[in-house]
């Protein structure tokens, strides 16, 4: 039964036409503003759980304090915009060396790896690097796919690109969440595939804005 059959029953006996055309239409619309905002309260059961919420997502960000300082101001899918909230409520941190390749795998970059360094001693190989003490204060983070790639899924709006890119975001989150006492390196690879591409780009076209080799500049020859 919707809100207009509701508002007809509610009419006082005798007095009006309920099957007058133009209390009808007066009635349909009344009716259904009811109904939308009856649909918008119903709406709210689902916007509570942070896994499907749309509506009030930029709520549940601001009770969080999100977007963070990490992630600047690249634009984010609203699958990607949901995962952070998610984390940010479910996250029991760590220092394990799994901790922080699940914090990369969650950004995107699946194929990680931690180095560890030690002092060079006495009873060490004669190649061994020649690492100091502080050394025992370094980590490094070796990232295989230079580029994280997010792929648009069904639960993102059908305005969202197909593809998207960031490479920022997992330095600046390792920096804030790695233990105080230590330093953290950065050792970005490059994939043969994601090579082939950079060489079908002139530096030109890169510069102007390429989307997927935006933040290769730096490290591209001055000629090709």
């Amino acid at each position: 039964m919707t809100h207009a059959d509701l508002l007809k029953r509610l009419l006082p006996v005798g007095v009006y036409d309920i099957n007058a055309a133009l209390l009808g239409a007066d009635l349909a619309a009344d009716g259904a503003v009811c109904d939308g905002a009856q649909d918008c309260a119903m709406r709210l059961i689902d916007e509570a759980d942070p896994r499907v919420t749309s509506e009030l997502l930029a709520d549940w960000e601001r009770v969080l304090g999100l977007p963070d300082s990490c992630a600047g101001g690249a634009a984010m899918t609203v699958s990607q915009r949901r995962n952070r909230v998610l984390d940010k409520l479910r996250k029991v941190h760590g220092q394990s060396r799994q901790f922080y390749l699940d914090l990369a795998a969650m950004l995107g970059y699946t194929d990680t790896s931690i180095t560890e360094f030690r002092p060079m001693t006495c009873g060490a190989p004669c190649d061994s690097a020649v690492f100091g003490s502080d050394w025992l204060f370094a980590w490094q983070m070796n990232v295989g796919d230079y580029i994280a790639i997010h792929t648009m899924t069904c639960g993102d709006p059908c305005d969202s690109p197909l593809r998207s890119w960031q490479s920022t975001e997992l330095q600046c989150r390792l920096n804030q969440l790695k233990p105080a006492h230590t330093t953290v390196l950065m050792n970005w690879t490059m994939t043969q595939a994601q090579i082939v591409v950079v060489l079908a780009y002139s530096r030109e076209d890169i510069l102007s804005g390429a989307p997927v080799l935006h933040n290769l500049i730096g490290q591209l020859p001055t000629h090709f």
